[in-house]
């Protein structure tokens, strides 16, 4: 599984982690409104599995490119996974504030975390 994911494995299981959280708090909020339906949660379990074929794909890249000698400066499925942890937590988070829980203090470490990424992806493609 570790090729699969960039090396990434542990970081891919926190995205794995994060989608069920997802899941169960999105879950809860819909109870809580009283606003569940089911085409939506359906819409929302193909956008995960959608995300995780997303995933794949900026993996095979990350592996198939040096055998057609291509160079990708950053190592795509981690930065990428690294990315939806991101937004992941935002949702969880999202999630929580609806349900009323008082998150704001987290979002602000939130946004310097997906900053430091996004830098770091555009740092190493200049590379």
């Amino acid at each position: 599984m570790d090729i699969m994911f960039s090396g990434g494995v542990p970081i891919i299981n926190w995205w794995f982690y994060l989608v069920g959280v997802d899941l169960i708090t999105g879950y809860a909020k819909a109870l809580k409104q009283h606003s569940w339906k089911s085409a939506v949660n359906l819409q929302g379990i193909v956008i995960k599995l959608a995300t995780l074929c997303t995933i794949v794909v900026a993996s095979a890249l990350d592996h198939v490119a040096p055998y057609v000698g291509v160079v990708i400066p950053i190592n795509l499925g981690l930065i990428y996974t690294a990315i939806l942890i991101a937004y992941e937590c935002g949702s969880v988070l999202e999630n929580a504030h609806d349900f009323g829980i008082n998150v704001k203090w987290l979002m602000k470490y939130l946004d310097v975390f997906t900053e430091q990424v996004e830098k770091k992806g555009k740092q190493d493609e200049e590379k």
